[in-house]
């Protein structure tokens, strides 16, 4: 399935490739040139479509790496019948945490069909938000295969969540399919005047466990990025940042509608933190101090 899947999308994405003087011949002697048989317009702004998903942040019992929620694409093609999502995944932390730590988890760049892919998330009666990205045809079509090659290369993959995390790597591909058209950004103060680990605990702020560990496992990775764009790490941000951007002048996103329609999960702050830990440990050990100097001194 998945080579006929690609053997389609190889002959789609010749359409990519196209010169000013190609852009000038009518529909049927561009797709001749092109090999195409047909009169399908490859370069009409609705043949390809892409939009970013936002899924909500969750609860860590149902997706460990869930709680500061996802980001992924979901490219369209509507002519062949296409419709699917690209995503990195990775193999579960829960219940593996050593493994994670030591470095024996596993991830890849899967493509899976969107109806097929939002069914977890309506089991977790988890909210999936559609955003559609205003991206010039040719640069859909050049997106599509570069997803496609990312998912033909790329999945089977150590797990690295700093380097693979699902906001920033569609930042830069989206980025790369739309060169050498750019994407003006207005950046967010936050970005300009904060660290990547200070966000991080902005995002982790209900999770004090899981922010040590990401302070223990990756703080020396997050202090490497400097860059507004280094730090767009966490989907939430990455949808703030694409909101107030714009391409060729117009709005870079714009609201689809909801894929999956749930309540937000709200997450409470739970009292025994690594701080509390401390202090508890801190009483203990002076306790123990005392008590022995006590009866030091009674002997």
């Amino acid at each position: 399935m998945l080579r006929k899947i690609y053997t389609i999308l190889s002959l789609l994405l010749l359409a990519a490739s196209l010169s000013a003087q190609e852009q000038e011949m009518t529909v049927a002697e561009r797709n001749a040139a092109q090999g195409f048989n047909d009169t399908i317009d490859r370069l009409d702004p609705d043949f390809v479509t892409v939009s970013l998903c936002i899924a909500d942040p969750t609860d860590q019992s149902q997706d460990y790496l869930g709680m500061t929620g996802h980001s992924f694409l979901r490219l369209q093609c509507p002519t062949f019948g296409l419709d699917y999502c690209f995503s990195y995944e990775s193999e579960k932390i829960k219940g593996q945490l050593w493994d994670y730590l030591t470095g024996k988890l596993r991830m890849g760049m899967f493509a899976v069909s969107t109806n097929e892919y939002l069914e977890d998330y309506r089991i977790w009666k988890r909210a999936v938000h559609e955003y559609r990205i205003n991206m010039p045809a040719d640069a859909e079509l050049r997106l599509w295969e570069q997803m496609d090659n990312h998912m033909m290369s790329e999945n089977d993959m150590q797990m690295d969540l700093v380097k693979y995390d699902c906001a920033n790597t569609l930042l830069r591909y989206v980025e790369r399919a739309l060169s050498p058209t750019q994407i003006t950004y207005h950046w967010p103060e936050k970005f300009l005047t904060k660290s990547a680990m200070e966000l991080a605990e902005e995002q982790l702020a209900n999770y004090p466990w899981s922010l040590l560990v990401v302070r223990l496992t990756a703080g020396k990775e997050y202090a490497k990025l400097t860059t507004p764009k280094q730090k767009v790490i966490f989907p939430t941000d990455l949808l703030e940042v694409w909101s107030q951007s714009t391409i060729n002048g117009e709005p870079m996103l714009k609201y689809v509608g909801e894929l999956v329609e749930a309540e937000q999960v709200v997450v409470k702050k739970p009292w025994f933190t690594p701080q509390v830990c401390g202090i508890l440990l801190l009483l203990v050990c002076a306790g123990g101090c005392i008590w022995m100097l006590v009866r030091k001194r009674k002997k």
